[in-house]
């Protein structure tokens, strides 16, 4: 990879999107893990089941575009609550999943088994888009 700095843009947003707080999350991954960031290439879709819009993260050749609106065929969808996700988020890791030792991580684990968050798409790239956004 390049020495060029990974840049998070924001692209479309929609009245009550939730586009702005998800690329605040990406933007610190990203600043914390630019080499991780930089070599996904992948289009991501986040499918918050309230009121609120999917929101579509791109990672491309270094630049990453988060934007809320449907991604027409993502490699990766997740759907769940915004509090699951976040859960997701923030689940301590361990090889790029929710490590089982710990109580937050069984408990997303948990979530993903009773299916309040469901993954398509490939494991692998689960596992690298939640290192690069990781809190």
């Amino acid at each position: 990879m390049s020495s060029t700095p990974v840049q998070v843009k924001l692209g479309e947003i929609s009245e009550g999107g939730v586009a702005p707080a998800i690329m605040a999350i990406v933007d610190r991954g990203v600043a914390q893990r630019p080499e991780l960031a930089g070599t996904l290439q992948a289009e991501v879709e986040l499918n918050i089941e309230e009121r609120y819009p999917p929101v579509r993260i791109v990672f491309d050749n270094g630049d990453v575009l988060v934007e809320d609106g449907s991604a027409q065929a993502p490699d990766l969808r997740v759907t769940g609550t915004l509090p699951d996700l976040v859960s997701l988020m923030v689940a301590p890791l361990v090889g790029g999943l929710p490590n089982p030792m710990a109580a937050k991580g069984r408990a997303v684990l948990g979530m993903v088994a009773q299916r309040r968050v469901k993954v398509e798409g490939r494991v692998g790239l689960l596992r690298r888009f939640l290192g690069v956004i990781r809190i």
